[in-house]
């Protein structure tokens, strides 16, 4: 089982890792938004995104925060863009969210059987 997690947690980093460089990309290529020209919701959606590309770095040391950061971040754009399905990549922010939720639950379990459970566990 130890094995199935860490290869789960690597794929989700690899995704993770893949991602933050497609939207990197695009930063580079497209320029910095300027938010005074942005509309209400053009600024709502970068700031999901944001939201998503801040937890796929903190997920990194903290598992269990980075991934509320990507699932928050995707709902609130899902909200804002009224659409849970939006194209290919945006879903993947919630699969990596889900897949992060997954190991560090399972993390949860296997400490908690050896140790008292505490609130360590939400940082680790």
């Amino acid at each position: 089982m130890k094995l199935a997690v860490s290869i789960i947690r690597w794929v989700a980093r690899f995704l993770g890792i893949f991602l933050f460089l497609f939207f990197l990309w695009f930063a580079i290529e497209i320029g910095a938004p300027d938010l005074d020209m942005m509309s209400n919701q053009e600024v709502k959606l970068f700031t999901a995104n944001l939201l998503m590309l801040i937890g796929l770095i903190v997920v990194w040391k903290f598992e269990f925060i980075g991934s509320l950061f990507l699932l928050g971040g995707y709902i609130f754009f899902s909200i804002v863009n009224y659409s849970f399905w939006i194209g290919p990549v945006f879903p993947i922010f919630s699969l990596i969210g889900i897949l992060h939720i997954f190991c560090w639950f399972s993390d949860v379990l296997r400490f908690s059987k050896t140790d008292k459970f505490s609130f360590r566990f939400f940082l680790k």
